[in-house]
């Protein structure tokens, strides 16, 4: 009787274990990964609902540009998803030779398509 109540009581721990402690490690691993990909020229979400594109990077605390010539600063949890990774180099060559890069006309981003922003229907 006693064996039966050990052997049940190490299959609520393993049980509570699998169900729990292990999503929550995934969890931390995937936020982890996700902050090392944080660096200038990466583009963001805020946990209020703002993108931007983090300008520089000084501890915990992020400079992100959120419009031309508006830039705030917001700690490394504040950011919810890397919308787009930091670029390796700011100036890199296409396949002619031709050198491309951050243009002002190319300036800020967007997280719609521009063919959904054009089809979309007006709101009301």
């Amino acid at each position: 009787m006693k064996t039966q109540s050990i052997l049940f009581i190490v299959l609520i721990v393993v049980v509570f274990y699998v169900l729990f402690m292990l999503p929550q490690r995934r969890q931390q691993k995937n936020r982890q990964t996700m902050m090392n990909k944080l660096g200038p020229g990466a583009k963001v979400l805020t946990s209020g609902g703002i993108y931007g594109e983090i300008v520089s990077v000084e501890g915990d605390v992020l400079l992100v540009r959120i419009a031309e010539d508006v830039e705030i600063e917001l700690d490394q949890r504040a950011i919810i998803r890397v919308v787009e990774e930091a670029p390796l180099t700011d100036i890199t060559e296409d396949e002619d030779g031709e050198e491309f890069g951050d243009d002002e006309e190319n300036e800020g981003f967007s997280h719609v398509d521009d063919e959904e922003s054009q089809s979309a229907p007006p709101r009301s």
